[in-house]
């Protein structure tokens, strides 16, 4: 017994090293969370016979008969394009230099694993293992956003013990510790004083623990509602840093935000059902990224943000086609928190849409194999200057962020295990 949660832990370790971060929901938020869900949108509050539900709507485990596990994992491959203002000698810091760029290719792997069993007459517990934040973007180091960004990486897992009861017949009731690691990497360059622009290199992580508490009730065998929410984590960090050839250590605190999501499910018959889910998620927690440096040429670097509570809204579809296949499908609106007055290249999008569609393949009664395929377009953005002071005048006036476009592959595999 002890072997085995040996290599329980070994793997939960392994897997949260291995996450890059990628931007691809609304403000920096993560729903790639398993792949059935991903193929339906992302919509998958009441997904059937998958612990992967432990992250979407855990009250909904109450529905399983036995252990499962699942696993698996999305790649991720975000891209944007940038057309700056044409550079005049009135602007020196970018004179001469492209108006057009790219951001570099990044893409991400973002593994999951859940688990969850019966546990008694009327109750279950299950533990899950998932991305929920992310955002990763890079460009040339002489670009004309440098001031902005370099390069920004966000990672954020969570690790989630989960205890869900029946109430009554009719009523499920789910709740769990979100314990939560949060990783940050920001490269960009920093004007100081006397045109010196030194780059500045930050990487810290921080562990923090919030919860999450999940209502679910059956109006009948075949329709349901549930409503869900994630209590916000704030996460004080102590950071690494470089200013140039200078080393010392920055300090900030950030919120990450709390949500709110509500579904409504409904089986048209025993081979088709479909979902409808809503997720308000309170980015104004993330009202601005302070830091401050021990000692140095920079004493503190002021970022404000000012984001706004955002929406996310989805449809999503499961059809069994035969006893092995089943298809699925879904779209979402994801709302940016982002306002323009603080638009910035670290989250290069405005509102997105999504599209997703996949299959389930059953090669038996216990195993289930899912493939997703999604594509999300991102909206026009313009991006002005944060320079302050006098070198303001010394910078691109302004910047269109277009063509955004992120691509994602995903493959799981579920087990019932008894």
């Amino acid at each position: 017994m002890k072997r085995k949660n040996l290599i329980a832990a070994l793997m939960l370790t392994l897997l949260a090293l291995s996450i890059p971060a990628a931007a691809f929901a609304e403000g920096f938020g993560v729903y790639e969370w398993s792949a059935a869900g991903t193929a339906m949108g992302d919509n998958y509050m009441f997904g059937e016979n998958d612990p992967s539900v432990l992250a979407y709507n855990p009250a909904q485990i109450t529905k399983l008969n036995g252990s499962y596990l699942s696993i698996g994992t999305a790649w991720v491959n975000p891209a944007t394009s940038v057309t700056f203002d044409k550079f005049t000698a009135r602007q020196p810091l970018n004179y001469g230099n492209s108006n057009e760029w790219d951001n570099s290719y990044s893409p991400a792997l973002i593994p999951y694993m859940y688990y969850a069993q019966k546990a008694g007459k009327n109750s279950w517990w299950g533990v899950a293992f998932f991305a929920r934040y992310g955002n990763q973007i890079e460009y040339d180091d002489l670009w004309p956003g440098r001031f902005d960004t370099v390069f920004t990486g966000v990672k954020g897992v969570t690790l989630q013990p989960t205890y869900a009861f029946k109430i009554n017949d009719k009523l499920s009731a789910a709740v769990g510790l979100d314990i939560n690691y949060i990783q940050l990497r920001m490269k960009k360059d920093a004007p100081i004083q006397d045109l010196a622009f030194p780059r500045v290199d930050i990487d810290g992580d921080s562990v923090n623990i919030g919860w999450v508490a999940s209502l679910m009730y059956d109006f009948t065998p075949r329709t349901s509602a549930a409503v869900v929410y994630r209590a916000r984590v704030k996460h004080t960090m102590d950071a690494d840093a470089s200013i140039g050839s200078f080393n010392t250590e920055a300090h900030g605190t950030v919120t990450l935000p709390d949500s709110l999501s509500i579904g409504l499910g409904h089986k048209f018959n025993d081979r088709t059902r479909m979902e409808l889910n809503a997720t308000w998620t309170n980015w104004k927690t993330y009202n601005a990224l302070n830091l401050t440096f021990d000692n140095g040429p920079i004493p503190k670097s002021d970022n404000p943000k000012d984001w706004s509570a955002a929406w996310r809204i989805g449809i999503g579809i499961e059809h069994k086609l035969s006893q092995k296949w089943s298809i699925l499908g879904g779209y979402v609106y994801d709302e940016s928190p982002v306002p323009d007055q603080y638009m910035d290249f670290t989250v290069p999008t405005g509102d997105r849409h999504r599209g997703s569609i996949g299959f389930k393949y059953r090669p038996n009664e216990t195993s289930e194999l899912a493939f997703a395929y999604t594509a999300i377009w991102a909206g026009n953005r313009d991006v002005q200057s944060h320079l302050p002071g006098a070198a303001t005048g010394m910078d691109f006036s302004s910047a269109h962020i277009h063509d955004g476009l992120t691509q994602v592959l995903s493959i799981g595999y579920t087990v019932k295990l008894k």
